[in-house]
């Protein structure tokens, strides 16, 4: 198995879900050897069920740039 993120190699590893109904939870999940990233069941059924982007509605920037001259004058 490759990395998504990567291409390097995923290896098995066994992970301690401590916030599990019963108290502990061992699972088995894949550990990228290059860059870490961690996939499991969960990790790959959430990333299936992502909404689709919002096209056109990115937040715009707000702000008002500050001229020198104008800062010069205010501070004297």
């Amino acid at each position: 198995m490759n990395c998504r993120r990567c291409n390097g190699l995923m290896g098995p590893v066994s992970l301690l879900d401590p916030l599990h109904e019963t108290g502990k939870l061992w699972t088995v999940a894949w550990q990228c050897v290059n860059c870490g990233e961690i996939v499991d069941s969960l990790i790959l059924q959430n990333r299936e069920n992502l909404p689709p982007p919002l096209i056109g509605h990115a937040r715009l920037k707000k702000f008002n740039p500050v001229s020198r001259s104008s800062s010069k004058r205010n501070s004297s």
